[in-house]
């Protein structure tokens, strides 16, 4: 069945959609007189099914509409495609963090968003990949995958990015992990720590930068081990990440690597 060359993906189940959502998101895409049309995936498939189905049919732009979940799952999705044309990918972001669009500088209004998905400039960017799953931002264990996992989808609709800092503080002053890791084809490191980070993007809420070197497009992934995390770290890490001199910091270890 023939579609248009604009699929934009909504999921229903995230905690980013609303009853405005949609909506807007139509308004916006006619306002800009494009041929698309909207699919949503199924919570229980996520968005391969619906990707794969678009591409096949000839979609030449996927537009991911949503939260973080939503829009690594598209990402996801269209690096598993076989043989997958250039197919453009874009996004209007919709959730609590965003924190993919906002490596990208993509607005969270969603007209702007709309309007760069349509109108912006086309750019190469790098995926990382974690046994069978791609990633655009990054990954985590320890600490930062605790944020993410101990933080309820109501928690953000009540509190918004401040549920984010309320699961940060509870996890102070934990016991630092033994982390093994190779990079490249080196030998076998390890290093103590309470979280491990492997980051495609440095730059996180806007100007806050946790891996000054890291840039989406060098081919390169940035590996961070934070050795420790306590309330004086906090203040130090905030000033310094603002500054853009984090990797002075001696409770973060900087490695890059191309695996």
């Amino acid at each position: 069945m023939p579609t248009s060359p604009i699929v934009a993906i909504i999921n229903p189940a995230s905690g980013s959609f609303d009853d405005d959502f949609r909506p807007n998101i139509e308004q916006a895409l006619k306002a800009l007189d494009v041929d698309f049309v909207i699919r949503e995936t199924d919570p229980d498939e996520g968005a391969l099914p619906v990707v794969r189905e678009a591409i096949e049919n000839g979609a030449t732009q996927i537009i991911a509409c949503g939260g973080d979940g939503t829009i690594m799952s598209a990402v996801d999705a269209l690096a598993h495609i076989e043989d997958e044309p250039r197919t453009i990918f874009s996004i209007i972001p919709g959730g609590t963090a965003n924190l993919l669009a906002q490596a990208l500088k993509i607005p969270e209004d969603v007209e702007k968003a709309a309007q760069i998905a349509i109108r912006g400039r086309d750019r190469l960017i790098d995926l990382g990949q974690c046994g069978d799953q791609f990633f655009a931002l990054g990954l985590g264990m320890g600490l930062t995958e605790k944020l993410i996992s101990g933080t309820s989808s109501k928690e953000k609709e009540r509190l918004g990015r401040l549920a984010y800092a309320k699961a940060m503080l509870a996890e102070m002053g934990q016991k630092p992990h033994r982390f093994s890791f190779q990079l490249d084809d080196g030998e076998e490191m390890t290093a103590a720590g309470v979280a491990l980070v492997v980051a495609n993007a440095g730059e996180i809420s806007g100007k806050w930068k946790f891996a000054p070197d890291a840039e989406m497009d060098d081919g390169l992934l940035d590996l961070c081990i934070l050795h420790r995390f306590y309330f004086r770290d906090l203040i130090r890490f905030l000033i310094r990440g603002l500054l853009g001199n984090l990797q002075k910091d001696r409770a973060i270890t900087f490695f890059q690597a191309k695996t």
